[in-house]
């Protein structure tokens, strides 16, 4: 078929030397690379739910959270499948998971520089109507490692590029599927590669079906442009539908199989986690902002490159990322940002909005060259905008990096401590322990297959996801957690051996929050406080109690005529202020409102209030309020261990033996 005819365009090659030196650059800023990422150790918490999907499949349990219930509560099947056949080995799986982080990440380096590569602006000269040269600048050769430079120094691709997660594994992919769809664009035919990669990309994550949609959306608008009238025999050419095929049946077949095993067309997580409204719109804005100011430099490094759009020869490629950048922020906007830390969600197209960056600084030392008498400092000064920018990124966001892994690597030892501990329970008992929690990742991993966990946010569990019941009282609240989605009756129905929540005794997630609404958490459950010497390390849980424990406990729920579900918010409110001393006494009236609306049973909050008198040196007045609590609430323990350590002091072991009495029996782990 007759093409669009094309401008002739004489330029010369590169010299291999040229390519021998920008390659060992690459190189060498790989080492850089992988020697940041080993300074910056860690494994996010999050990766421990594949690990014990992985676990349970090479052990023959099938790809599953908990034994027994097919729920797909990850996202990353080939990343899964991968680390199992190292794991069938005996291979270490947090070590393996971030070997292979890493890898891929150097990877993404490797792939973002060989799209860079591709895209060529030529510094033309004309000579007559059809023939043009071109200079043959190798300055502009090394302006390719520039977006690969960028990367390095992103404190956001360091933090993923260790975190254990399939994170560089995707972007990987899905660099691969674009550079194979540029480097054979102006043809009438797209490779078969691209569609490969695209969809070995969908396995590791779903967005890959929207990399490989916009890219065809691409392919047809320009194919309609060059061939008009021509273009659908070129869309549906044998060679394009064999292409198109590559993708489309391997993913049918594998939605086909996803939805016989798992009974959804989608993982559990996308109904868990996604909907609709304005309160995920506004979380997804504040995520965009929060990326555009850490790495876009408030908005230039991704806008200011639209200037390309006036080099006609580059239209295809300079369209194709705007059209995949500009469509994957929007979608990352509409679903509410991540709950997740450093920006992930951005993170497969930041290469190419650096990419576009690197183009317009190379339009800019063109024009500098050709307008300025001192074009010799136009390379050095390129460089030194590129060092400035990355010197920026690095400093501006160590501090914000270093603190969440910091964090990271505090939550993950926190959780393995509490899951060993649940293993040791589990053993105890005898049988499969049931333990219902909101942070499920390393907890679920240490605790063993024989701990079932329900996952308070639906992340792994179906009902949840799929049938959440919310509580208008508490969900009309904005907090700080993007999950909500949650059943609290259901929870309860299962009847957990522990409830664990992410922040200690606190109700923080909605999900939590929800419980403290329920006749059974208020008539099962106490906090209960385990120590673990060795460690230094003392947590609390929910503890249920046996019916035993109940049949003589006289319960009305709410047994207030003025109860409002609300308490629960005001009561969280109140533990947030008394962290503050000069918000001390807002905290006591604050605390004092969550009784007043709260259940009858409900005396945590004089614990807490007794807390504050202590902390201010007025001990009557705390006794006052530690024995309201144990009145209201015998098993309020910690009231219970405060009234035994001051009426110890005070001599009086007669009334301090009555508390010491129901520590032992309600949490002798406390005394440990």
């Amino acid at each position: 078929m007759p093409k669009k005819p094309e401008k002739i365009l004489i330029k010369k090659p590169v010299s291999s030397s040229v390519n021998a030196v920008t390659y060992g650059l690459l190189t060498a800023l790989s080492v850089i690379f992988i020697f940041i990422c080993l300074n910056n150790k860690f494994v996010q918490d999050d990766a421990f739910i594949s690990f014990r999907y992985v676990q349970n499949f090479v052990d023959g349990n099938g790809l599953v959270f908990n034994i027994g219930e097919r729920v797909e509560g990850y996202t990353n099947l080939l990343w899964v499948l991968l680390m199992s056949l190292f794991v069938f080995f005996k291979m270490n799986i947090q070590s393996l998971s971030q070997i292979l982080s890493v890898l891929f990440g150097t990877l993404v380096l490797f792939m973002t520089y060989k799209i860079s590569d591709l895209i060529e602006l030529k510094n033309e000269t004309k000579t007559n109507k059809k023939i043009k040269t071109a200079d043959s600048d190798v300055n502009v050769n090394y302006f390719n490692l520039i977006p690969s430079v960028m990367l390095v120094f992103t404190g956001s691709f360091i933090f993923w590029s260790i975190s254990g997660m399939e994170s560089t594994m995707f972007i990987s992919f899905v660099l691969l599927g674009i550079y194979f769809y540029l480097k054979d664009s102006r043809g009438e035919f797209i490779s078969y590669k691209f569609s490969l990669f695209i969809f070995l990309a969908t396995l590791t994550r779903p967005e890959g079906l929207y990399f490989f949609g916009l890219i065809i959306i691409h392919k047809i608008f320009f194919a309609l442009r060059e061939y008009k009238s021509g273009a659908l025999k070129v869309l549906f050419s044998k060679n394009n539908l064999i292409t198109y095929s590559v993708f489309v049946i391997p993913v049918i077949f594998y939605f086909l199989i996803r939805y016989n095993y798992y009974g959804y067309l989608f993982p559990n997580t996308y109904y868990a986690k996604t909907g609709l409204s304005t309160d995920y719109l506004n979380s997804g804005i504040e995520y965009f902002m929060k990326f555009l100011k850490a790495y876009l430099l408030y908005g230039v490094v991704l806008f200011a490159p639209l200037y390309l759009f006036k080099r006609k020869e580059n239209i295809f490629e300079i369209s194709l990322m705007y059209l995949l950048t500009i469509s994957f922020i929007i979608y990352v906007i509409s679903v509410g940002g991540d709950v997740l830390k450093q920006n992930r969600f951005f993170l497969p197209v930041l290469p190419l909005i650096y990419i576009l960056f690197a183009k317009l600084l190379t339009e800019i030392y063109f024009l500098w060259k050709r307008k300025s008498v001192n074009s010799g400092i136009a390379f050095p000064a390129v460089l030194a905008v590129t060092a400035v920018i990355c010197i920026y990124y690095y400093t501006s966001q160590k501090e914000t990096l270093d603190k969440d892994i910091q964090s990271e690597n505090g939550l993950v030892d926190k959780m393995k401590i509490a899951g060993n501990w649940f293993r040791l329970k589990q053993q105890q008992l005898g049988r499969p322990l049931n333990l219902a929690a909101t942070t499920i990742g390393s907890v679920s991993y240490f605790a063993g297959h024989e701990v079932n966990v329900i996952d308070l946010l639906g992340l792994t569990d179906r009902e949840i996801a799929h049938n959440p019941q919310i509580i208008p009282e508490i969900s009309n609240q904005s907090i700080g957690w993007k999950e909500r989605n949650y059943n609290a009756g259901y929870v309860m129905e299962r009847k957990p051996d522990y409830v664990y929540f992410s922040t200690g005794v606190k109700p923080s997630a909605y999900a939590e929050r929800a419980l403290y609404t329920t006749p059974d958490f208020n008539k099962y459950y106490y906090s209960y406080y385990f120590t673990d010497k060795a460690n230094n390390f003392t947590d609390v849980v929910y503890k249920r109690k046996s019916e035993d424990e109940v049949k003589d406990i006289r319960f009305d729920f709410p047994g207030n005529p003025n109860y409002k579900p609300s308490f629960v918010n005001m009561f969280n409110q109140a533990m947030n202020s008394s962290k503050d001393k000069s918000r001390s006494q807002i905290a006591i009236n604050e605390f004092k409102q969550s009784i007043e609306t709260g259940p009858s049973n409900f005396g945590l909050p004089y614990q807490y209030i007794g807390d504050i008198y202590m902390q201010s040196g007025n001990k009557e007045q705390a006794i006052e309020s530690y024995k309201k609590s144990v009145e209201i609430n015998e098993y309020n323990i910690l009231a219970s261990y405060q009234l035994y350590q001051i009426l110890s002091e005070k001599g009086d072991t007669v009334n301090a033996k009555i508390y010491l009495q129901k520590i032992q029996k309600y949490d002798p782990e406390l005394l440990r």
